[in-house]
């Protein structure tokens, strides 16, 4: 399919219509968004590295794969994009109006309130419980056995987040958590895959399973949100923030506020990074000499990794990051264009949706040689200021970066070397492992493995 690049006068200069694939008379590129998407991504990113233009049925869309475009938008002409309407509208239910989905000043205040709590010192904090919780979990694995590594790391993750943030003992919530987001996730894209995507407040029967899903979710946070406020204790963490705020008059926040914020965080902090341990895991095992390396790493340590062992362990975390450029978390970044703006010499008119393809630019040759395969080396050193920015982005990029990136490396670190002391997880098979590109990209079907100890 030819892509056609156009010419549009202004007053000023020339700029350029973003050249347009052309896709199904009806539905467009829909099919493939679909049924392929990380297949479409990884594709495009190869075919129109930089930008292209797409229709998603009845709805015009620009794929970006250009750091530099990707940049410009995110940080130069921040103010001319919100965000797109998967977050906006159908992951409305889930997310409220909480760090993801809020925009301009609200964004900035509720951002600042909790800048503190993923402040350097703070995570730093965090560390010890990192440890200690995996610490517990690894000892706990029995030899020669298989588990689903995807489920392990979900679980992990979700206690490390409710106890460190929200000091919440929440491991036997995990299952309904974790069926729930799943249903939250499956509905939404569904829905935003569609050719007519029918919003949340439709009571369609995949949109009512949806609201059972958050409803789900709902008193789970609500239940921890109420079972604080029956004690005054500030315990530094976020929820003593959140239930301490006031606004300019005075006021608490509501609990309803508070429930967006935390739902936020429970969710963003733990399915990414479970999902990039995952990805990491099947990895070493398909790459032992990679783990025969970081594992000579983790056994020079005394004991358990600590905080203070982070800056013994460079190679480990050149691992983590790799494994996430191969396999980045949040994949695919949406916006919506709210004026007509210029974007690298190319017009985008309003209402224009614009995906930032991470997984695209993550493989890009130009940026990383032999981009299939995975070499830790990239990341050891100070190889990595040297790219480009936006040339890597597992936590998006600008000013509305993830607020949690700090913590998110912290965790991934740690957890990856405190189990790799403990076990080694092998493949079962030598079956193909397929990406699930929902909100997130999770290994399809999970990840059986087995449990090695070492």
């Amino acid at each position: 399919m030819a892509a056609t690049r156009y010419a549009v006068a202004t007053n000023e200069r020339t700029l350029a219509e973003v050249p347009r694939l052309a896709g199904h008379p009806l539905f467009g590129h829909l099919g493939a968004f679909k049924n392929d998407r990380a297949g479409m991504l990884l594709r495009y990113g190869k075919e129109h590295p930089d930008i292209i233009g797409l229709r998603m049925g009845l709805v015009r869309s620009v794929l970006l794969g250009s750091p530099a475009l990707v940049n410009e938008m995110l940080t130069t002409n921040v103010n001319a994009f919100v965000k797109s309407p998967g977050l906006s509208i159908f992951l409305r239910p889930l997310l409220g109006n909480g760090l993801l989905t809020s925009e301009r000043d609200f964004h900035t205040r509720q951002r600042k309130l909790l800048a503190p709590a993923f402040a350097a010192k703070r995570i730093a904090g965090y560390a010890r419980t990192f440890a200690e919780r995996t610490d517990r979990v690894a000892t706990t694995l029995p030899n020669d056995t298989t588990l689903d590594v995807a489920d392990l790391m979900m679980r992990l993750t979700f206690e490390i987040v409710g106890k460190t943030l929200f000091d919440a003992e929440v491991v036997s919530d995990a299952s309904d958590v974790g069926a729930a987001l799943t249903t939250a996730m499956e509905v939404s894209m569904g829905q935003l895959s569609s050719l007519i995507p029918l919003p949340p407040a439709v009571p369609t029967p995949k949109n009512l399973a949806y609201r059972r899903a958050v409803a789900r979710l709902d008193d789970i946070v609500y239940r921890i949100i109420r079972e604080r406020r029956k004690h005054s204790d500030d315990r530094g963490d976020v929820l003593s923030m959140l239930l301490d705020a006031k606004d300019e008059d005075g006021g608490s926040m509501s609990d309803e506020q508070i429930r967006d914020e935390a739902m936020t965080l429970f969710l963003a902090g733990h399915e990414t990074t479970a999902n990039a341990l995952a990805w990491t895991f099947l990895l070493l095992a398909k790459n032992p000499d990679v783990r025969t390396r970081l594992e000579a790493e983790v056994d020079a340590l005394d004991a358990s990794p600590a905080y203070e062992d982070l800056k013994k362990l460079p190679y480990t975390l050149a691992v983590f990051k790799e494994a996430m450029r191969l396999y980045p978390p949040a994949y695919l970044l949406g916006r919506r264009v709210v004026k007509d703006v210029e974007l690298g010499g190319y017009r985008l008119k309003k209402n224009t949706i614009v995906f930032v393809n991470i997984l695209g630019i993550h493989r890009r040759a130009d940026l990383w040689p032999d981009p299939e395969r995975f070499d830790p080396e990239r990341f050891v050193r100070d190889k990595e200021k040297q790219l480009p920015r936006c040339a890597y982005m597992p936590f998006g990029g600008g000013p509305r970066i993830c607020i949690g990136n700090h913590f998110a490396l912290m965790e991934g670190h740690l957890v990856l070397a405190a189990l790799a002391r403990q076990v080694r997880f092998e493949r079962v098979n030598n079956d193909p492992v397929e990406p699930e590109p929902l909100v997130t990209l999770r290994p399809k079907g999970g990840l059986r493995m087995h449990v090695v100890r070492r």
